[in-house]
């Protein structure tokens, strides 16, 4: 009986916090909140002239690239290639893994390379990789990726001249074109 009497007296309590806590109250309306306005022009008018948006693959993008040349140099492995967006759209962070194995299969080294800009379509770059140099490398594998997925790689047999070089710091570094003497 003296259980009885204590759940009555706290469900008693707790009706009683309850109603007192909900409060009958009527709020009021306060002053609505107007939607704040965007000044757009502004915003276009700053941008650089330069600068253009761009639409980049969703999913699986193409590349091609030639045979990749690798050299040995002071205490690096150098690795130079081109690569060519065959997609039909840019890649936006395009990404080259370069993975060093021994005879035994076994992943000695690896560097990495991003781009900074999106990869036009039928854009030719040539990239380079530089690694630590191990004396027992004797073999390398590529991965290609980009920002919104994979990529299928083809190793083709020749390609246009680069419309742009990759330097050792990430920044593209426009090639001129040589102009041809009339004869």
């Amino acid at each position: 009986m003296k259980r009885l009497n204590v759940v009555a007296l706290l469900s008693v309590l707790v009706v009683g916090v309850f109603s007192v806590g909900c409060g009958g109250e009527v709020e009021e309306a306060g002053p609505e909140m107007e939607a704040p306005t965007v000044m757009l022009r502004p915003l276009i008018d700053n941008v650089d002239t330069e600068s253009r948006l761009v639409a980049a693959v969703r999913g699986p993008g193409q590349i091609g690239y030639l045979v990749p040349r690798s050299s040995r140099a002071s205490g690096e492995i150098v690795t130079t290639f081109q690569v060519q967006n065959t997609s039909p759209l840019a890649l936006a962070g395009f990404t080259v893994q370069e993975f060093w194995y021994d005879e035994a299969g076994d992943t000695l080294t690896g560097g990495e390379f991003r781009m900074r800009r999106p990869l036009l379509q039928d854009e030719v770059v040539e990239i380079t990789l530089r690694v630590p140099r191990n004396s027992r490398a004797v073999r390398s594998n590529y991965e290609f990726s980009h920002q919104n997925g994979v990529i299928e790689a083809v190793e083709f047999e020749e390609m246009p001249e680069p419309t742009a070089i990759v330097d050792e710091d990430g920044v593209l570094v426009e090639v001129e074109a040589e102009e041809e003497e009339a004869p």
